[in-house]
């Protein structure tokens, strides 16, 4: 009771102890799925956002400021992670079992096939033969545009894959494209050296 007098003293309502089960759709009033409506999501967090903020529960006792601090977090967290298209892709591989920042044989990121493996091997050494050669920006930018475009067309397989709620083929286009984003980031190395 006491708590809650000082809770409501600052204009904040007492809150509910911090549920670390909740998946972040839950969180923000979402259904979990692929598409989500991206004016619900910005509700959803701002009005949570309002109702939990710390700053509201500075005069409330440590577990109510703590709770705050949790709720808080979360928020943030979940916000963050549903806003971005491949964070959120990433997330729901996740919720269906797979890790895809674990090497786990049962529960992580499922190998890549050795095809993929070695077309990325011939890629870095395509980059290679470009930068001993001196090419200019045009080639190098080409070679960008190139995978830019497979790393799109890799993501939407994934969410095609999550739409057809086939989670393993999600996971094993989301590793593809992890490979595709670490080749465009040599790339760009290359570009601003040259």
């Amino acid at each position: 009771m006491a708590a809650e007098n000082q809770s409501a003293s600052n204009g904040a309502a007492a809150l509910e102890a911090f549920d670390p089960t909740l998946d972040h759709f839950a969180r923000l009033g979402l259904d979990r799925g692929w598409t989500i409506d991206r004016d619900a999501l910005e509700r959803g967090y701002l009005e949570r956002s309002r109702r939990y903020h710390p700053d509201r529960h500075v005069g409330a006792d440590s577990s109510t400021r703590r709770a705050a601090v949790e709720h808080s977090s979360a928020l943030n967290q979940g916000y963050r992670t549903l806003r971005d298209p491949v964070a959120r892709a990433e997330y729901l591989v996740k919720l269906g079992g797979v890790d895809l920042d674990s090497s786990d044989p049962q529960t992580g990121a499922p190998h890549p096939e050795q095809a993929m493996l070695i077309e990325m091997i011939e890629r870095r050494e395509q980059l290679d033969d470009l930068l001993r050669a001196g090419a200019d920006e045009d080639a190098l930018s080409e070679l960008r545009d190139q995978v830019e475009d497979e790393l799109d067309a890799v993501f939407d397989q994934a969410i095609a894959a999550l739409t057809h709620n086939d989670i393993r083929a999600a996971a094993a286009a989301l590793v593809q494209r992890r490979y595709l984003q670490r080749f465009i980031g040599e790339i760009d190395g290359a570009l601003e050296q040259s």
